[in-house]
C-alpha cells in the first residue's frame, strides 16, 4: 500500500499536465514502472495507492479526470468549530482530570477556543500557493497544540 498526500500540489506545467501525476496514473493503468537508467519495464503486483487530495485552491490543482477514475472518492466535509470543540476539550479535559489544581483545569475552554480560533484564521490568511506549498494547515496542527498542553506537568497554584 502507497499513501499520497497531497496528490493534487504538483503545479500544472505549460500543457496542463502534472509529470507526478501522470506517473501515478501510468502505475495504475499499466501496473508497473519504467526502472530509472535503463528504462526496463518493471511490474509492481499487489500494490494499492490510497491518495488524498483537498479541494482546488491556493495553488492545489484539480486532478484530471484520466486519475480519478481509478479512485473510489470519499468527500469528507470540514468539521464545524464546535465539532472540534467537542472533540478536543474531551482530550484536554480527561487530561487534566489526572491532578491539575482547578486554577488549571477552569483554562480548559479557553485553550480549547483559543487554538481552535488561531487554527481557523492562520487556515483563512496563510493559504498554500505553489511558491508557499509549505503552508499547509490541518487538524494534526490543532492535535499537536492540544498535545503539547498536554505534556505539562500538573503544578501547585
Amino acid at each position: 500500500m502507497v499513501f499520497v498526500d497531497d496528490v493534487n500540489m504538483p503545479s500544472v506545467e505549460e500543457y496542463g499536465a502534472q509529470p507526478p501525476i501522470e506517473l501515478l496514473r501510468l502505475f495504475l493503468d499499466k501496473k508497473g514502472l519504467y526502472e530509472r537508467g535503463d528504462w526496463v519495464w518493471k511490474d509492481v503486483v499487489e500494490t494499492t495507492i490510497i491518495a488524498c487530495a483537498a479541494p482546488p485552491s491556493g495553488g492545489r490543482a484539480d486532478i484530471t479526470r484520466r486519475f480519478s477514475r481509478r479512485f473510489n472518492m470519499f468527500c469528507l466535509p470540514k468539521s464545524s468549530p464546535e465539532t472540534l470543540k467537542i472533540i478536543f476539550s474531551s482530550i484536554l479535559k480527561g487530561f487534566l482530570g489526572t491532578g491539575f489544581p482547578d486554577k488549571v483545569k477552569n483554562l480548559e475552554e479557553a485553550a480549547i477556543n483559543s487554538t481552535i480560533d488561531v487554527f481557523n484564521k492562520i487556515q483563512e490568511d496563510l493559504r498554500p500557493t505553489p511558491a508557499k506549498f509549505h503552508y499547509l494547515f490541518n487538524l494534526r496542527d490543532v492535535s499537536k497544540v492540544i498535545q503539547g498542553l498536554c505534556m505539562t506537568k500538573p503544578v501547585s497554584i
